[in-house]
């Protein structure tokens, strides 16, 4: 009997032959089983142990022998439809997996002087058209003003024009300065906050370290902006207004 639809549903060689050979003998010790279908004793062993494993095999102890018996053919088929259905369950799960591996990622690195006009413009550029809302963690907003106030200030007017949302998370004990458009607060305390300022906008997110130069790092793909968005908002819940 041709073994390879057996191989194909995933039994080795040896499993095929062994499988075959209790379906046409019926049951008998591994001793006989070895004899029957011509193989060594120890693959016979191991052959049947991950036969029963797979669910090929069953066995029952008759006295000091340990007797060996196949699984009627029907009962496999009933077994591989219920992992086919097993595999349905999971399909969803497994084709988004796939669809995610697919998305691109792209990191960007910036430094020098024109750090915060390429980190705002940037923002602007990606939602003016459709909209959307930038999360901001840790923005010590007094720096960026303070290194270019007329970037900040453009950025302002923007955001209010193009109807930009901002959600903003700031340490205690400083002051939101956007008071004009959509702009939201929230505090931390000190002792958590980080003063390089992270931004989430669109499928983007940007990191600005302060130093002398300044860093900018814009990373472009839509798990990492979700999984940023997701740290976000539990922050955000955690903070507090006042």
């Amino acid at each position: 009997m041709d073994k390879t639809i057996l191989t194909q549903i995933g039994l080795t060689d040896y499993e095929a032959e062994v499988y075959l050979s209790l379906l046409t003998n019926g049951q008998m010790s591994a001793y006989e089983l070895a004899e029957k279908a011509g193989l060594y004793r120890q693959v016979t062993y191991d052959s049947l142990k991950r036969l029963a494993e797979k669910g090929f095999v069953s066995s029952v102890k008759e006295g000091k022998s340990k007797l060996f018996k196949a699984i009627d053919p029907k009962l496999i088929l009933e077994f591989l439809n219920e992992r086919t259905e097993s595999y349905k369950d999971i399909l969803p799960q497994l084709t988004k997996l796939n669809e995610q591996a697919k998305q691109p990622l792209s990191v960007e690195t910036y430094k020098g002087k024109n750090v915060i006009r390429i980190a705002l413009r940037d923002i602007i550029n990606t939602l003016k058209e459709k909209g959307g809302i930038v999360l901001c963690t840790a923005i010590e907003e007094s720096v960026p003003f303070t290194k270019n106030k007329t970037i900040v200030e453009q950025y302002e007017r923007d955001l209010i024009h193009f109807k930009i949302k901002e959600r903003v998370i700031i340490k205690q004990g400083d002051k939101g300065l956007f008071h004009k458009g959509t702009s939201k607060y929230r505090k931390i305390p000190k002792k958590y906050f980080n003063p390089n300022p992270v931004q989430i906008y669109g499928d983007n997110v940007q990191t600005i370290v302060w130093g002398n130069p300044d860093y900018l790092i814009i990373i472009r793909n839509k798990n990492v902006a979700d999984s940023y968005r997701k740290q976000f908002e539990l922050l955000w819940d955690q903070a507090s207004k006042e």
